[in-house]
């Protein structure tokens, strides 16, 4: 899910983005995004167990749009499980909340989003039948598909806002924007329209140094970090332009922002803000932006092994395993 609300302030400011013509190239895919939006956006049944048949036939014209164009698609999974159990708090909650969604649509019968059960293995099936290349992790992705991003210097396609936060070479294409339907031919060419997003024009745009995202990041609150004592406390929307709206929080955030140059600069000034603090509290409160932080700063990707040779690296806390599907 990311960083909440930046999406949607994305989408109030369109000339972060620019237009891309995709073509003749490799492409990194978040597959646990790809396949939410595919069947969500589809139309096809959520309430009865799910139309498996026509999901898959869906996933077959989306690898023909790729594969017309010359896009080499890697797609990579997340996998079942937290292992250092960092985002405890926030799977619980998404527990939660499918189960009210569930309650509501078996009471109502309207579409709440609900993922048929067979969903992923028909998606995996299908793309190992059309010998599309395909890993999963034992737990998060994103950092694994980013850090393989920037080596290969290869553009990743995603709808998670976390994304907007790692440092990409070759930027992030939302998926909002991808329109793989709607493939063009120019000559003897053919490429997908899509809009792309670097991290150098949205700090350009909102004036603040590429080094403070990630501490941007964590002080919005994202998946890693829970943050509603400093939200208690500091209301950043008194920092905002007039006609924040939703978002005035992140935009009032990012004109905070503007004063620093480093991010322990900005994490102790935002204490200040909360008032006075116990010293529990306070080293409380900075250990949870350090680790919101921390979470963009990429490893080596033991993703380039496995894509290229077949070479899964080896278990441990700190790595997680990537296995073909």
């Amino acid at each position: 899910m990311g960083v909440q609300g930046l999406t949607t302030l994305l989408e109030k400011h369109r000339r972060i983005y620019r237009d891309l013509h995709l073509s003749h190239r490799r492409l990194l895919i978040d597959g646990s995004n790809l396949y939410h939006r595919l069947y969500f956006n589809s139309g096809l049944d959520q309430n009865h167990g799910g139309e498996y048949t026509a999901f898959a036939a869906l996933i077959e014209r989306f690898v023909k749009a790729l594969r017309d164009c010359q896009i080499t698609p890697y797609i990579v999974l997340d996998g079942g499980s937290d292992i250092l159990e960092k985002k405890n708090e926030t799977v619980m909650q998404r527990a939660v909340d499918r189960i009210k969604q569930a309650h509501r649509a078996a009471q109502g019968g309207q579409r709440e989003n609900i993922m048929p059960t067979l969903v992923k293995l028909v998606f995996r099936q299908t793309l190992r039948r059309l010998d599309v290349q395909v890993a999963q992790c034992y737990g998060e992705a994103d950092p694994e598909i980013a850090a393989l991003a920037r080596e290969w210097q290869c553009p990743v396609l995603s709808g998670d806002s976390d994304f907007y936060i790692y440092d990409l070479p070759e930027g992030l294409l939302p998926l909002s924007d991808f329109q793989w339907e709607a493939v063009e031919r120019r000559g003897s060419n053919s490429y997908i329209p899509c809009k792309s997003y670097n991290t150098s024009s949205f700090c350009i745009f909102f004036q603040i140094q590429r080094q403070l995202l990630p501490a941007f990041a964590a002080l919005a609150g994202n998946d890693y970090v829970n943050l509603h004592r400093l939200q208690a406390h500091v209301s950043w929307n008194q920092f905002a332009p007039a006609g924040g709206g939703y978002t005035g929080h992140l935009e009032g955030l990012l004109c905070w922002l503007q004063n620093f140059q480093k991010p322990q600069e900005a994490f102790e000034a935002a204490l200040g803000l909360m008032g006075e603090l116990s010293g529990n509290k306070k080293a409380e409160v900075m250990k949870g932006l350090n680790l919101g932080m921390e979470e963009y700063q990429l490893p080596p990707s033991a993703l380039k092994k496995f894509f290229i040779h077949g070479i899964a690296p080896p278990f441990s806390t700190e790595v997680m395993i990537i296995y073909n599907i």
